[in-house]
């Protein structure tokens, strides 16, 4: 495992943060302007493939194996807990999908998946970075509710605008709080067995600085939105 990567992933990483932040600026003001809002929401499942893979690169140089084996089991557990969760309303509350995500199995969109695992990895991240200076058995313990806390809080930024773009929609209006009890939860129990020799390039080389920031640049995009609409009083 490489924690430090070399220079041209170094400037790989500089290279994809600059452009991501162009492109969440750009879509902010893309989903404000009425005549160019339909064009956004289409391009909105490639974007998230598309940055996903990007922001996923220097994990894969930097511990190939590892990182492929949890996004793998990741995936199939957020997917699998999302399809019960639309089937049953069990697992977040009474919600549906609707369009702008995309192509669907079992109604719930293929993309969302990858959405979860690069938002719990980068939280993973960001909870390693803030717990870098602190050691000991209490760690073990203090990264997954921290991380798990982060993603439940990316979760409460994110909602009402994912509701008012037709994301999703909850039964009775209302965002249930068993919906961000389910996010930490999930976030926490992917954290608990995030290897410790990713955790350890999350804090020490680029891949964590990439990861933890495109989280951040999502958090703002929707934030973003949100204060927009609530100046436009809309």
């Amino acid at each position: 495992m490489n924690a430090t990567l070399p220079g041209a992933w170094r400037l790989y990483v500089r290279s994809v943060v600059f452009v991501l932040a162009v492109l969440f600026a750009v879509g902010a003001a893309g989903h404000v302007v009425a005549q160019t809002l339909p064009w956004m929401l289409v391009l909105t499942p490639g974007f998230l493939l598309l940055t996903s893979v990007a922001v996923a690169a220097p994990s894969l140089a930097a511990d190939g194996r590892r990182f492929a084996f949890w996004a793998a089991g990741a995936y199939v557990l957020t997917f699998a807990a999302e399809a019960v969760g639309v089937a049953t309303g069990a697992v977040f509350g009474e919600y549906v999908y609707g369009p702008t995500l995309g192509w669907k199995v079992w109604d719930v969109p293929v993309i969302i998946a990858f959405n979860w695992v690069m938002v719990v990895n980068g939280a993973i991240c960001l909870a390693g970075r803030i717990l870098s200076l602190r050691a000991g058995a209490h760690r073990r313990i203090a990264l997954p509710l921290l991380a798990g806390a982060i993603s439940a809080a990316f979760d409460w930024v994110m909602e009402p605008v994912a509701i008012r773009l037709d994301y999703w929609t909850w039964a009775g209006g209302g965002i249930p709080l068993q919906n961000y009890a389910a996010w930490f939860v999930l976030a926490a129990a992917l954290a608990a067995f995030h290897p410790r020799q990713l955790q350890r390039a999350c804090e020490l080389g680029t891949t964590g600085r990439l990861a933890g920031l495109y989280v951040v640049m999502q958090a703002a995009f929707f934030g973003a939105l949100r204060l927009i609409w609530h100046f436009q009083g809309s």
